[in-house]
């Protein structure tokens, strides 16, 4: 199960934002544990300010428990009573030197000693009374250098903790939208110079990735981002660079094992034809022996009884075979030593013309179709005529008995780019047949020019017409090729090599 994982901005924003909260605490506790200490204090120098002016009202003679009392109408009282009109004042007492009270006013409800419930040393520098809410001071009653009693005062702190209270809610209103305007901005500029360009950075990378090695990316930001994307960028063109170092040792080796194939192929086609060519010049001479014996008997029988009609129908037979042997013998021969090629300059379109002309005198295009398309300014051809005539009847002639109950017999003539096995040649000629018969079945394309095959019936073939024709060819520095689809037609092309400029006369 693939983990959650926060994006950068919101990883970097919660941690800012953490960071100022715990900022804001830190300084809001010390904020108002000052504030709170300042008007406490203030409060505390008040409630001494008032003990003073209380004790300066009182007589030079401060009275004991239970001889005498401070008097409700003299002066000190009547001050203390207006002191009690204040909402802070809570209580005002005097003790005598024995501690006993000799004057108190203030709230009922607060108890005439409060004033006095704290440490003597942190009462004379003003101190809140337990449970807040209240700061009591107390300062000695001194006549001629002598401590003749104490007095004390409480004063509430419900104003200074309104105080408070609403400068930590104006405080937490600022924290509030600063914090919000701090995140908004931070991610504003989080994304301009972080954010985005590590995305920049990563969608490069995919594509790297993915095979695309020419990926640039231009960011700014910090310098760390961009020394960052310099890398990248030199990251990048070191993996094209080594992209292609590789394409090109590829296409090398490619080069290389097809070259290395031909070459096979043309061991093995120039050892296959080396063996055929043995077998042919011992066939014919250990063949041709006994076959023109029998010849000569036939004909001595022929002559010797001309009336007797089945001896004349024997010996008819006989001749027609050995006649057919003797052309499949000079066949072979003509196929394994043929004979030497007169090359010379040769314009394709009037031998095509002339070749049809001939064939169709023969009958040889009933019920089929004839078309060509032979291009104007052909370059010539440097080619025999004669034998190139053969080859191009023998596979016009292959054409007409593919398509026995008719069809399509197209003659097509172009210059064009030579294919890889020709690339001697500087210019190529092409010279296709196609044909509308049956086609082909592809397991009998590797076999079509190999000598003594043939899909024809016993009889009607000797298997070596494509055989010569394909010798013929290569003999011009050409190839024959065929193409076929099932039911659909045949194809043969013949490469020829063809006249260039500098070879025109």
């Amino acid at each position: 199960m693939r983990s959650i994982r926060l994006s950068l901005t919101v990883s970097i924003l919660a941690f800012l934002a953490c960071m100022l909260l715990f900022a804001w605490l830190l300084f809001s506790t010390l904020a108002f544990k000052t504030s709170a200490n300042d008007l406490y204090s203030q409060k505390g120098d008040y409630g001494r300010t008032l003990l003073s002016a209380f004790v300066a009202q009182l007589p030079d003679v401060v009275p004991t428990f239970p001889e005498g009392m401070i008097l409700p109408a003299s002066p000190p009282a009547v001050f203390a009573q207006k002191l009690a009109d204040d909402g802070v004042f809570m209580r005002l007492s005097l003790l005598d030197a024995n501690g006993k009270v000799i004057f108190t006013a203030g709230t009922e409800s607060v108890d005439i000693y409060l004033p006095f419930s704290g440490s003597p040393l942190s009462l004379e520098r003003g101190a809140v009374l337990p449970g807040g809410g209240a700061v009591a001071r107390v300062i000695p009653v001194i006549r001629n250098g002598v401590t003749v009693g104490r007095a004390g005062i409480v004063l509430s702190l419900t104003a200074e903790d309104e105080r408070l209270h609403r400068s930590q809610k104006l405080f937490m209103t600022y924290f509030v939208i600063d914090f919000i305007l701090l995140l908004g901005f931070g991610s504003y500029i989080l994304s301009r110079i972080v954010v985005k360009p590590i995305n920049s950075l990563l969608a490069a990378t995919e594509k790297i990735t993915g095979g695309h090695y020419s990926q640039q990316v231009h960011v700014s930001g910090s310098a760390e981002l961009v020394r960052l994307a310099e890398s990248f960028n030199d990251m990048s063109r070191a993996l094209l660079s080594k992209e292609r170092l590789v394409s090109e040792h590829v296409a090398a080796l490619e080069k290389a094992n097809e070259e290395l194939r031909q070459a096979r192929e043309e061991a093995i086609h120039t050892e296959k034809m080396a063996s055929i060519g043995l077998l042919a010049a011992g066939m014919a001479h250990e063949v041709g022996t006994p076959l023109a014996s029998i010849m000569g008997y036939a004909e001595l029988l022929s002559g010797e009884q001309p009336h007797n009609s089945a001896v004349q129908d024997y010996a008819q037979r006989i001749s027609g075979d050995c006649n057919r042997i003797d052309r499949i013998v000079r066949g072979l021969l003509d196929f394994a030593r043929p004979r030497g090629s007169a090359v010379e300059a040769c314009d394709l379109s009037p031998l095509v013309t002339a070749s049809l002309e001939l064939l169709a005198q023969q009958g040889a295009f009933k019920r089929i179709k004839v078309s060509t398309q032979l291009d104007e300014h052909l370059p010539m051809a440097l080619v025999d005529p004669h034998q190139l005539q053969q080859v191009l009847i023998n596979l016009i002639l292959n054409s007409r008995d593919a398509m026995p109950d008719g069809g399509k017999l197209a003659i097509r003539a172009k210059q064009d780019a030579c294919p890889p096995f020709l690339r001697h040649s500087a210019c190529c000629l092409r010279l296709d047949v196609m044909d509308s018969g049956g086609g082909i079945p592809e397991e009998h394309l590797a076999r079509i020019f190999d000598p003594f095959f043939t899909t024809k019936p016993p009889g009607k073939g000797t298997g070596l017409g494509l055989a010569i024709s394909a010798r013929i060819v290569e003999a011009f520095g050409g190839r024959i090729t065929v193409k076929s689809v099932p039911g659909t037609g045949s194809c043969f092309t013949v490469w020829l090599p063809a006249q260039v400029a500098e070879d025109a006369p």
